[in-house]
């Protein structure tokens, strides 16, 4: 792993710390609750004295990330509209990298499911634009399979999520097939609903599966649709229904299962047929169920979704320590690598039976469970001895 982080990230040959030293110090700031850069000088005065030398000072972490940095990509379209993408090709790298490494992810596997989302970043930074909800924001989009990021890039707040996706998907798709890494299926929410997403699509998975956005067009076909079938969805009775459906007026047809609720109103309307909302998922997938297809989208809450609040929580992305998009772009995208390595130390921790943890908890369930514990020095037979009051510590078999 040290090795990966410093051939992909490569340091001043003359800098005392390499970015694996300043990686890792990240991710113990994280697992010690740090929320900010800044804590590392906390953490450095409470850290055993043997360590002390691992962990650079808040400033230094601060001018590494400046050697990191790369241009923003800035496009005016012809609204007048101005817009920043930042890609780092580096990070990116290593993200991928990181998780083939560590046995995360497997080239030998072929049915991994890759999860696409954006997450607005409210802050008050000199160059932030006003996002869709009307703040000050960044706008960064992640690429996720399970609970490990493979791929993002930061926007600015004015950038919608649709903007250049093509673009991204391209980018995210090559990184993982230079690290080997296999995509079965693809789930995206609205803003992956475009001819262009996903003619990209058809070239590099097998199945993609994209929250449909409705029109009058497309809201005509539902209405007319007569075959519905009764489900139970997260303990809720749906009508369903599967139609073929070709979008953007062309001639290909996709398959778009359909979910209806009845709207509630105070007066009955004088049209049944306009009394629903419809909610649809496109796919090329004809073989799956209805219902199975709406269940299998739906854990992209689970997966995806739930992995970007972690980053926002766990690994303080929403903390941003610089003024600028480009620099905040490396914060962002190492403390994504430390997501990544906390999940390989979950799944060593569960490997090895310790008590209390389970892959799914969060950087706070692992601290109370196995770093916060007490402890006491005692002399015994003339040596200092650290005595743990804790049953979980053992040998890790790695």
């Amino acid at each position: 792993m040290y090795s990966l982080i410093d051939r992909t990230l490569v340091a001043n040959y003359r800098a005392k710390y390499a970015y694996s030293d300043i990686i890792l110090s990240l991710l113990k700031n994280s697992l010690c609750n740090g929320e900010f850069v800044s804590d590392l000088k906390h953490l450095k005065e409470q850290i055993a004295q043997n360590m002390k030398d691992s962990i650079p000072s808040h400033d230094t972490v601060e001018y590494a990330f400046q050697k990191l940095k790369v241009p923003n990509k800035i496009v005016v379209t012809e609204n007048n509209t101005t817009h920043q993408i930042n890609y780092n090709k580096n990070i990116n790298s290593l993200l991928a990298g990181i998780c083939v490494n560590l046995g995360l992810l497997k080239p030998d596997v072929k049915d991994y499911v890759l999860d696409f989302d954006n997450v607005v970043l409210n802050n008050n930074k000199q160059d932030a634009r006003t996002s869709y909800k009307m703040t000050k924001a960044y706008h960064p989009c992640f690429a996720n399979i399970g609970n490990n990021t493979v791929y993002f890039e930061n926007r600015n707040g004015n950038t919608p999520a649709k903007y250049a996706q093509e673009q991204a998907l391209e980018n995210c798709f090559k990184n993982l097939k230079d690290n080997s890494i296999s995509i079965k299926s693809f789930r995206g929410d609205a803003a992956s609903y475009q001819k262009g997403v996903i003619a990209v699509l058809e070239e590099n998975v097998e199945h993609f599966y994209i929250r449909n956005v409705t029109s009058a067009g497309f809201r005509s076909i539902c209405i007319e649709e007569k075959n519905w079938e009764n489900v139970e969805v997260n303990y809720e009775n749906k009508e369903v229904a599967n139609i073929r459906y070709a979008p953007f007026q062309g001639e290909k047809e996709y398959r778009v299962v359909v979910t209806r609720s009845r709207i509630t109103e105070s007066h009955p309307n004088l049209f049944p047929e306009h009394s629903y909302t419809y909610y649809g998922i496109i796919t090329n997938n004809m073989e799956m169920s209805n219902l199975d297809v709406i269940k299998f989208y739906n854990k992209r809450g689970n997966d995806s979704e739930n992995n970007n609040k972690n980053l926002l929580n766990d690994f303080n992305i929403h903390r941003l320590p610089f003024m600028d998009l480009d620099t905040n772009t490396v914060y962002i995208g190492l403390m994504a690598v430390c997501s990544n390595i906390f999940e390989w130390i979950k799944s060593v921790l569960v490997k090895n039976r310790v008590e209390g943890i389970e892959i799914q908890h969060r950087t706070k369930r692992v601290f109370m469970k196995y770093i916060c514990v007490c402890a006491k020095f005692v002399r015994h037979v003339r040596q200092t001895v650290l005595v743990l009051f804790s049953s979980r510590y053992c040998p890790l078999i790695i």
